[in-house]
């Protein structure tokens, strides 16, 4: 992919109101039309040039994208004003930063798989490679039974060369990437924030050792935007979305270590949850996930042999991978008239884009994220396969 498409993409990105299924929608007409023209097209050999979205009117983004006029009027005034564009290439360069953008073949396959990839990954670090990733996430206030799980289960799977997803946070999320580092595996860090305004700050040694020992910190937002709690269903979508599978240790029932797991699992990952004590609420959100079919861990082995991997003694095994069906998780009774009272859940009568919901309640992007992080984990919405948001 031209550095000038990358430069696009990363432009329509950084404009403010515009989130990534409006971006994703003009690409996909922009590519269908290019296509058309092409009487023998090959995508190594692509042409493709995004300069033109510069000279489209406010009238061409609504009846040619079939955009809204309110987020085709933010498109045209943030095209008009490279600003933004100018100051964030400037970070790149100073920072060195690399820039995927989901068009470029750098981009991981795993992720350019699920529906609605994020458009732009800022990474520090080794570039990516091969397949063989698993998510692992947990609970932020997991405690020395997560820990000797984790010591135990990423060693192994290290040594089969997998390389460590997780979240970056602390809790489960640095006890994972640690115990890699550890074992001298390769971990990415994705995190909620812009990777010059990485979050947790008590992490900045764990960030700069992965980086320095091989692995990768990755991030889908601008490189200074704080972390707001609305950025982390986007950001959960990155991590199971890179993972071949998601590998829960600890989480309460209301979480977003679960929340990552059930984006897993629609983006057709295998589960895998590891059992705990019954009186212990974090490891309730695990049990849930196995009474309705992930695959209980009480060894490395379990995991590997859904994955289709050798067993330890190197012997070739014909292994059939499972296919388990995670049954929808059973959501408290809602209250309606709360939820007639609530301006989001009101206009969300079919699955909507975060930018359509977000002119249609008047919120900007950054509180509507907020609130609809807030309701997912109260159970009243989820976002789908496709990262529509629905109500529950």
């Amino acid at each position: 992919m031209n550095n000038k498409n990358k430069q696009i993409l990363l432009h329509l990105s950084l404009i403010k109101g515009i989130g990534p299924a409006s971006v994703l929608k003009i690409i996909k007409k922009l590519f269908e039309d290019f296509f058309a023209e092409q009487k023998n097209p090959q995508i190594q050999n692509l042409s493709f040039d995004l300069q033109k979205v510069y000279l489209y009117k406010v009238s061409d983004f609504v009846h040619v994208f079939e955009l809204s006029s309110k987020i085709a009027q933010a498109l045209f005034d943030g095209l008009q004003d490279k600003t933004s564009l100018e100051k964030e290439l400037n970070l790149i360069e100073k920072y060195q930063i690399d820039l995927l953008t989901f068009l470029d073949e750098e981009y991981p396959q795993n992720l350019k798989e699920i529906y609605s990839p994020p458009i732009i990954l800022y990474c520090k670090g080794a570039k990516f490679a091969g397949d063989k990733n698993i998510a692992v996430v947990g609970a932020r206030k997991a405690d020395n039974y997560a820990k000797q799980v984790i010591d135990k289960l990423i060693p192994a799977l290290v040594e089969k060369k997998y390389t460590i997803i997780s979240g970056g946070a602390l809790g489960a999320d640095s006890m994972a990437h640690q115990a890699t580092l550890d074992a001298k595996g390769k971990t990415v860090a994705v995190i909620g924030s812009g990777l010059l305004n990485f979050y947790p700050h008590s992490n900045k040694n764990l960030f700069r050792e992965i980086v320095k020992n091989g692995g990768t910190l990755v991030s889908p937002f601008p490189l200074m935007a704080p972390p707001e709690k609305g950025n982390f269903p986007a950001r959960n979508r990155v991590i199971a979305g890179l993972g071949s599978g998601c590998l829960v240790v600890q989480a309460a029932q209301k979480s977003g270590a679960l929340i990552t797991a059930h984006i897993a699992l629609h983006e057709g990952r295998q589960v895998f949850a590891v059992p705990g004590s019954i009186y212990d609420e974090l490891s309730l959100g695990c049990h849930d996930l196995i009474k309705q079919g992930a695959k209980l861990v009480s060894s490395v082995d379990d995991i590997l042999e859904e994955l289709e991997e050798q067993d330890y003694n190197n012997k070739k095994v014909t292994l059939v991978k499972k296919t388990k069906t995670i049954e929808k998780t059973k959501q408290p009774k809602k209250n309606k008239k709360l939820k007639e009272e609530d301006p989001i859940l009101k206009h969300m009568e079919k699955p909507s884009s975060v930018d359509e919901i977000s002119c249609k309640v008047g919120l900007d992007l950054v509180e509507l994220q907020n609130k609809l992080f807030d309701l997912q984990l109260e159970g009243k919405v989820k976002q789908n396969f496709a990262g529509y948001w629905e109500k529950l």
